[in-house]
C-alpha cells in the first residue's frame, strides 16, 4: 500500500510539472510577435521542467539525474537509423498501397508558415520528446522500476503516456481503444530504448525523429498543422487511425511493434557478444 501510494504521488507531482511548465509557456502566445512566441514557448517549457525536474531529483529524491537515466546528450545510431526509417516506412506503404492525392498546405501568409513550422518541427518536434521523455522514460520509468520492477514500470509509464494524449481531443468507441494501444505501444517503444541504452537520449531519437516527420503526414481530411499531406481516400478506421489520425493507425501500431522486437533482438545480440568475447 505504502509503495502505491508512493508511486500515485509522484505520479501526481510529475502531472502537475508537466502542466505547469507547458501552460507558462502558452502565456506567450498572447504576444503577436510574428513566431517569436512559438520559440519561446517552447525554451520556457524546456527549462522550467529541467529546472523543477532537477529539483524534485536533487532535493526531493536526494539523487542524480543520471541516476534516472537523464543523462547528458548522447546520440545512438540504431535508435537514429529506427528512429528516421519508421515514419519513411509507415508513410510509403500508405503511398503505395492506398490510393490518396499530395497536397501542399495553403496558408494566408508567410508568417503563418513560419509558426507552423515552428510548431512541428520545435515545439513537436524537439521540446515535447525531450520533456515527456524526462517525465515518462525519466523519472517515472526509473522510480517505478525500483519500487516494483521493469516490466511493471514500462507498462505503467507507457498506459499512463497513452492517457495523457487523451487530452488532445474528445475521443470514444474503436477511436479511443486505437489511441490507447498505440500510445501504449509507442511509450514502450520509447521506454525499450532508454532502458536498454541506459540513457533518455535513446527515446528522444526515436520520439525526436517520429514528431519531425509530421511535416508531412497522411490524412484522410486536409489539416493545416503539416506542410506535406497525402489525403488518403479511404475511411477504415484501422487504416486512418480514426480522429487521432494514422499515429493510432494498425499500421504505425506494426512499425511500434518491429521497432520494439529489433531493439529487444539488437540487446540480446550485443549481450551475446559480450559473453562470447569475455576474456577466461
Amino acid at each position: 500500500m505504502a509503495k502505491t501510494a508512493k508511486i500515485l504521488g509522484m505520479v501526481i507531482l510529475l502531472f502537475c510539472i508537466s502542466v505547469f511548465a507547458q501552460n507558462l509557456g502558452v502565456l506567450w502566445h498572447f504576444f503577436n510577435w510574428k513566431g517569436l512566441e512559438y520559440v519561446l514557448h517552447g525554451v520556457t517549457n524546456l527549462i522550467v521542467t529541467v529546472m523543477l525536474i532537477k529539483w524534485l531529483v536533487n532535493k526531493g529524491l536526494k539523487s542524480k539525474l543520471s541516476d534516472y537515466r537523464i543523462t547528458h546528450i548522447k546520440i545512438f545510431p540504431l535508435c537514429v537509423i529506427l528512429g528516421i526509417i519508421l515514419p519513411v516506412v509507415v508513410n510509403l506503404i500508405y503511398i503505395t498501397f492506398i490510393p490518396g492525392e499530395f497536397v501542399v498546405t495553403q496558408l494566408d501568409s508567410m508568417t503563418d508558415y513560419i509558426e507552423m513550422l515552428l510548431y512541428t518541427v520545435f515545439i513537436s518536434g524537439i521540446v515535447a520528446p525531450i520533456v515527456e521523455e524526462m517525465v515518462f522514460r525519466g523519472i517515472l520509468l526509473k522510480y517505478v522500476e525500483e519500487k516494483t520492477n521493469i516490466v511493471f514500470a514500462i507498462i505503467l509509464s507507457s498506459f499512463l503516456f497513452s492517457i495523457v494524449h487523451l487530452f488532445n481531443g474528445k475521443l470514444e468507441g474503436i477511436d479511443l481503444y486505437l489511441l490507447i494501444l498505440a500510445g501504449f505501444l509507442a511509450g514502450t517503444m520509447y521506454a525499450t530504448a532508454s532502458y536498454y541504452f541506459n540513457s533518455i537520449w535513446a527515446g528522444v531519437a526515436l520520439h525526436m525523429c517520429w514528431n519531425i516527420a509530421g511535416i508531412f503526414t497522411v490524412t484522410r481530411v486536409e489539416v493545416d498543422y503539416s506542410l506535406f499531406q497525402y489525403i488518403i481516400k479511404i475511411d477504415n478506421v484501422w487504416l486512418t487511425g480514426g480522429e487521432y489520425g494514422i499515429d493510432a493507425s494498425f499500421i504505425s501500431i506494426l512499425g511500434y511493434i518491429s521497432v520494439i522486437l529489433i531493439l529487444c533482438i539488437s540487446k540480446g545480440v550485443n549481450h551475446k557478444n559480450i559473453i562470447l568475447n569475455k576474456p577466461n
